[in-house]
């Protein structure tokens, strides 16, 4: 399924849940950037996963904070390869540990304190221990 359909499906809460995993999570936030702007592909991103959980009965399992965390990170990889942006295979191949490692990823950014925090669910907090990539977001 190429990037558009999947929006779709995605927005118009089509997409079946059963399909709904990390991998598309992932995807949704690569599809995104494929038509917009980092900074307006994360809004909207961040907003289509959010009414997708709440339209599937799951709107306690949406977190802002790990979402717009795991969205600068893509997006960093993403200014930092641009080859990959038109190429999801390619983006999925050159970023195994967003793939199998996002967990980590975050854990280097944030502690288990700050992202079990219902304002960490509700809002997005800045990371405790070190910066995210924010400067993806700027353009």
């Amino acid at each position: 399924m190429d990037a558009q359909a999947f929006l779709l499906q995605l927005e118009s809460n089509t997409l079946p849940a059963a399909e709904f995993n990390h991998r598309a999570h992932l995807l949704a936030a690569w599809s995104y950037r494929q038509f917009y702007p980092a900074r307006e592909a994360a809004a909207r991103c961040a907003r289509a996963l959010s009414r997708y959980a709440m339209a599937q009965g799951a709107a306690e399992k949406y977190h802002h904070t790990l979402t717009m965390a795991s969205l600068t990170l893509v997006y960093d990889r993403l200014d930092t390869m641009p080859e990959c942006l038109g190429n999801w295979q390619d983006f999925v191949a050159a970023n195994p540990d967003l793939l199998n490692g996002l967990p980590a990823l975050l854990r280097q950014h944030y502690s288990e304190h700050k992202l079990n925090d219902d304002i960490a669910r509700r809002a997005f907090v800045e990371p405790d221990l070190a910066p995210l990539p924010m400067s993806c977001l700027l353009h």
